[in-house]
């Protein structure tokens, strides 16, 4: 079942990271559905992408549909695999050209005609084919656009090859061989000013699961998820395609008064004493960018197979593709943007519409506490943070056997931690080292006596 925009808004007010009305005061943009996916290439190795795009204004004002303008709809890719969710595909922004309303109930309303093809009218559709949007001469760069206030800063237009300014993708990220049982995602993301400025722009992203051929095509693998960015993808299928992972925690990190990035990530236990910490950072629409990227570890834990995944750059658009250097602290493992914006306002910042990933492996458990997004550019407001899963501190069972829950302490609290082990399940900020009670290697039946006693005994 298709899910419209009040469904999204129920469900996304639920979870407690922004809320959407049904029907918002003043424009407000939504791809309501893929009409169509065409395919270009290869050229280099690389295949390209672009979507067909029903759009819908579901406010209560008309929609600004300005000729090489806004709005403009960005085109990105996605991978989940093994466990790690990461962009593998980005292309120039589609700009507007005129508008041909219809009434369709997926706006939520009957459609008001707006006074001419210039605006979208409240509760209207305007649909584009993929034939339309792949036009290269109504493609804007990325640095062409501000993403926060949704505007046209630089020249529209280019030419070149099949691939030039689409959404590109190497064929090898898209191989069967290198990714076997990898989902793949296309995300459109619409970026407008009058939408902006009526505080509408949290909502503009939709995605859907794609299939890749052996001729690496793409064709819909689900309805569009309308109004919510691919990031959710990783939690909406971290168990299979469209089997939901709790595990997956995702946050909403704010500049106030400028933008948002959306923080997704996972702890998994390698079942060798080692756990591997994935996180993906989506910048929703912040002009201001991110710059570095900061994880707490506390001291004693050994870090290692620090990495980082971002997408590259293309088709002229200046910005360097250089990636993010890591750092392992002795209190910290930090990823920094090549140079600061002082240096070089060019660097491979994390820009909008964006998603880069990082991760290592850590000896401890996960528990959660703050992580950091260093801003970029420089401006008002404190850098964006997010509880989420981090490694926690080294844990001296010789001391306090059965102290499972990691506080130092054994009494009743730790009984939860105790059955968790015994049932396979590592305990949130806990240690399931310390429930093995005869040193035997494992938690087991077998330590149950020695728990009870040592709890009793405390």
């Amino acid at each position: 079942m298709r899910k419209v925009q009040a469904v999204v808004a129920v469900l996304i007010l639920a979870l407690g990271l922004m809320v959407t009305p049904a029907v918002a005061a003043g424009p407000d943009v939504v791809l309501s559905d893929i009409n169509g996916i065409n395919a270009f290439g290869p050229v280099g190795g690389k295949r390209a992408y672009i979507i067909g795009s029903d759009t819908c204004n579901i406010g209560d004002d008309d929609l600004i549909w300005a000729n090489d303008g806004t709005p403009m709809l960005s085109m990105n890719m996605y991978r989940l695999a093994n466990g790690r969710f990461e962009q593998i595909g980005m292309g120039w922004l589609k700009t507007a050209c005129c508008a041909a309303e219809s009434s369709n109930p997926m706006c939520g309303n009957s459609c008001d005609s707006g006074p001419g093809s210039n605006t979208l009218g409240a509760g209207c559709l305007d649909v584009y084919g993929a034939g339309w949007n792949s036009n290269q001469g109504r493609l804007a760069s990325r640095s062409s656009v501000d993403g926060y206030f949704g505007t046209v800063i630089g020249p529209v237009g280019t030419s070149g090859d099949s691939i030039t300014a689409r959404c590109q993708v190497a064929e090898s990220d898209l191989s069967s061989a290198n990714f076997p049982g990898a989902l793949y995602f296309i995300e459109g993301h619409y970026v407008a000013s009058d939408d902006a400025a009526s505080g509408n722009q949290f909502n503009n992203a939709s995605y859907a699961r794609v299939n890749v051929s052996a001729g690496f095509g793409l064709t819909l693998a689900e309805p569009l998820n309308v109004g919510l960015p691919a990031i959710f993808a990783w939690q909406n299928n971290g168990q299979g395609a469209g089997i939901a992972d709790p595990k997956v925690r995702i946050a909403a990190m704010d500049v106030p008064g400028e933008g948002r990035f959306y923080l997704s990530a996972r702890a998994d236990d390698n079942e060798d004493g080692t756990y591997t910490y994935n996180y993906s950072i989506y910048n929703f629409n912040s002009d201001r960018s991110g710059g570095n990227f900061t994880v707490p570890v506390p001291d004693g834990v050994t870090v290692t197979n620090a990495g980082f995944h971002d997408v590259d750059y293309h088709s002229g658009d200046p910005y360097d593709n250089t990636d993010w250097s890591v750092t392992v602290n002795s209190d910290s493992v930090v990823w920094e943007c090549p140079q600061p914006f002082a240096v070089n306002p060019e660097s491979n910042a994390l820009r909008y519409s964006t998603t880069y990933t990082f991760w290592f492996t850590a000896d401890t458990p996960p528990t959660i506490d703050v992580v950091t997004l260093g801003l970029f550019k420089p401006g008002a407001g404190a850098d964006p943070t997010a509880f989420t899963v981090t490694p926690s501190a080294v844990e001296d069972c010789s001391t306090i056997a059965g102290d499972v829950d990691g506080n130092q302490t054994l009494n009743g609290l730790d009984l939860d931690g105790f059955v968790s082990c015994l049932l396979g399940d590592e305990p949130v900020g806990g240690d399931c080292g310390c429930a093995d009670m005869d040193d035997s290697g494992a938690a087991d039946l077998a330590d149950v006596a020695g728990f009870v006693a040592a709890v009793l005994g405390a």
